[in-house]
């Protein structure tokens, strides 16, 4: 699929949205922390930061204790703003979150409210962002990669809090397993498609 086709289709998944009546919509002007487990925190980058350039599909299967989702995620990141977009199995909006160094901006369905989408976008960043730049934004712990680069750590002294592990040395080549020991969730993300612009 072409870079253009993918960006025409994330214009048309970002309108479905605006159009589809999500239930509530959160703004927050201030620079963020999102809270990713007990006393740790990503601390969310300025503009300048935000350097990479690529769309992306995944699927995304999570399970959260007695219950499971499974959602198609559409990333766009450009100079200065990522973007996020989730859609349900069918089709539908789940939630949409953008961000752009100084706005913090979601959206979400009623039926998308078991899913924190600040969690997936910060999910995301841990599980695919190099690992330098995360631990200059991390406060509380710290992520490491195993040898061979096929598993990252992310440990609060000597305590792992979340484990990831992946199909390949590449992050964004296949599979990839986020497992979140305190609370308990897992995540499976497969890149379906990764295209730097």
């Amino acid at each position: 699929m072409s870079a253009t086709r993918i960006t025409c289709i994330a214009i048309v998944i970002l309108a479905g949205i605006a159009t589809a009546g999500c239930s509530s919509v959160e703004i927050r002007k201030e620079r963020q922390r999102i809270a990713i487990a007990t006393d740790i925190f990503f601390l969310l980058p300025e503009t300048s930061e935000l350097t990479e350039s690529f769309n992306a599909t995944q699927v995304i299967a999570a399970q959260y204790a007695d219950r499971s989702f499974t959602f198609e995620a559409h990333l766009e990141s450009r100079p200065g703003k990522i973007t996020i977009v989730a859609l349900g199995a069918l089709g539908g909006a789940l939630f949409s979150i953008s961000y752009d160094g100084e706005e913090l901006q979601a959206s979400g369905s009623v039926e998308a409210q078991v899913i924190n989408s600040e969690y997936v976008l910060a999910d995301v960043l841990l599980a695919h962002w190099d690992v330098d730049w995360l631990n200059q934004h991390l406060q509380g712990a710290s992520i490491e990669v195993a040898e061979g680069g096929e598993s990252r750590f992310l440990s609060r002294q000597d305590e792992l809090v979340i484990g990831i592990n992946y199909d390949t040395a590449d992050p964004w080549g296949g599979k990839a397993t986020l497992t979140h020991l305190e609370r308990g969730y897992v995540l499976d993300i497969k890149t379906v498609e990764h295209i730097s612009q």
